[in-house]
């Protein structure tokens, strides 16, 4: 393979978004770093994040390796939708996760994240797989894994004998 070069005075997608997730990747990775690791049988606090931290990274060395030989589209102009609702529906995520619970945190999420793409109708089929895919991950993390994470927050202890 030939090595082609961007457009001139163009910063590629490839480039960019390699560059967020080499950078994401050994931030996380660092950080998880400081909490045990555990065995593969008894997993620590920090198996997982090391896992994803290491994937996320390789992906965007992927993406700087994939610049090198291929033209990425340039970016003409920045998404601000995108690059306000999804990371403001993950920093509610964490803010609200105490008064929420996880079912009602991780819909909210699940919406404000599906909003930011322009092809998003909030119909009744999407409300009802975001519901599903909410009382799903309640079921996996709290029940099936044992985190100790309110299926029903605070704000909601006194609606219907939560």
């Amino acid at each position: 393979m030939k090595p082609s070069k961007a457009p001139s005075g163009k910063l590629g997608q490839d480039i960019v978004l390699g560059l967020v997730f080499v950078v994401a990747g050994v931030t996380a990775g660092a950080i998880a770093m400081h909490y045990p690791l555990g065995t593969s049988g008894r997993m620590g606090p920090g198996y997982f994040p090391i896992i994803i931290s290491t994937l996320l990274a390789g992906v965007g060395i992927i993406l700087l390796l994939r610049f090198r030989y291929d033209t990425s589209e340039p970016i003409r102009s920045l998404p601000w939708k995108q690059l306000i609702l999804v990371p403001g529906a993950i920093v509610l995520f964490g803010l609200l996760a105490e008064q929420l619970g996880l079912v009602l945190d991780v819909l909210l999420l699940t919406i404000g994240c599906a909003a930011a793409s322009h092809k998003f109708q909030l119909t009744w089929k999407a409300l009802a797989g975001a519901v599903l895919f909410s009382v799903f991950c309640a079921f996996v993390f709290v029940e099936l894994l044992g985190l100790p994470f309110p299926v029903f927050g605070s704000w909601l202890q006194g609606i219907g004998g939560f």
